[in-house]
């Protein structure tokens, strides 16, 4: 018979809970199982009611009879959308809202292209922000040379129409003194071409018709050598006196000129001319039209810059013009 001293209680392990076993007696350190333990078994998980609803739910659309195509294509032919798209207003402006929202934060890359743009080709380039770095300016060289390339162009145009206008002057009046016409280049005088003017009593004539605007001496930090006659585009000009053409042509800083050697030595300078009508070599007499006024060159505005050099040096033409009984 055992001793009732020896009979203690332990704590169950995890296994005797899982059967059901709360306490488990034990004598010396053997367990003892009680004869009701089979009863004190929990009873089996059962299946959740959720998930026969879902079986029920698909075996009942497994049994349902498969939907006429044709006659549902029919009825949404003959649909009135209209209605309802309007019965859905509401639904529709807050998906349009909420979509409209939602493409504010992705990427916009639909735009975006890696070609390289051809020559002369504009691309559109889009920008989520403000540019925080400057783009490089293109370059405008190109657009300069041809700009030179058109200016030379032109200038050797001017160039040879002012030789062939010597030329024909030339042979008009070779014909006329072969044909027994007495021609004032016979004398002491020379001809005047159409387009002149008569000079004065001292023989000379103004370079253009216009408005005074600059004199000679210092302008703007630099010396300005001639006098400055302001007028509209193609205002004739004329040769002061009698002299021989020895500059025709592109000049630095004047785009066209024609510098004129007089009988006394002196050097009148005529820039910044539109075009001009006389050729190196070629006599001209006081009063002559030699050019039609420009904006050529380093100019600011339509003008003639007149110089004139005596004894090589620059004077001013403004008092060399009052000496001879001329002004503006």
């Amino acid at each position: 018979m055992l001793d009732s001293a020896r009979l203690t209680r332990r704590t169950p392990s995890p296994g005797a809970r899982r059967a059901g076993l709360d306490t488990v007696r034990t004598v010396g350190g053997i367990g003892v199982v009680p004869p009701d333990w089979r009863a004190r078994l929990p009873e089996p998980a059962r299946p959740r009611a959720w998930l026969g609803g879902l079986r029920r739910r698909a075996a009942e659309l497994s049994r349902r009879p498969r939907p006429d195509l044709r006659l549902l294509w029919h009825q949404h032919r003959h649909r009135d959308y209209r209605a309802l798209l309007y019965r859905n207003r509401v639904r529709l402006a807050v998906f349009l809202a909420v979509a409209l929202l939602a493409s504010a934060d992705s990427a916009f890359d639909w735009g975006v292209s890696e070609r390289t743009p051809g020559p002369n080709e504009a691309q559109r380039v889009a920008f989520a922000h403000e540019q925080l770095i400057q783009s490089t300016v293109p370059s405008v060289k190109r657009y300069l040379t041809a700009i030179a390339n058109g200016e030379r162009l032109r200038e050797q145009a001017v160039v040879a129409a002012a030789a062939r206008a010597t030329l024909e002057r030339a042979k008009a009046e070779a014909a006329a003194a072969a044909a027994g016409e007495y021609q004032p280049w016979m004398s002491a005088s020379t001809p005047l071409p159409p387009g002149s003017i008569l000079p004065g009593l001292g023989g000379l004539v103004l370079p253009t018709r216009g408005i005074f605007t600059s004199g000679f001496g210092s302008r703007w930090g630099t010396f300005h050598n001639g006098i400055d006659i302001a007028g509209p585009i193609g205002t004739p000009i004329y040769a002061v006196a009698n002299g021989t053409v020895i500059d025709a042509g592109p000049a630095q800083g004047f785009g066209l000129w024609v510098r004129i050697r007089h009988d006394d030595g002196t050097i009148t300078v005529y820039g910044h001319m539109y075009d001009f009508f006389v050729s190196v070599g070629e006599r001209v007499p006081a009063g002559m039209q030699i050019a039609r006024m420009g904006n050529r060159g380093d100019s600011s505005g339509p003008h003639l810059h007149f110089e004139v050099i005596a004894q090589g040096r620059h004077i001013d033409p403004q008092a060399w013009l009052a000496q001879r009984g001329l002004g503006f």
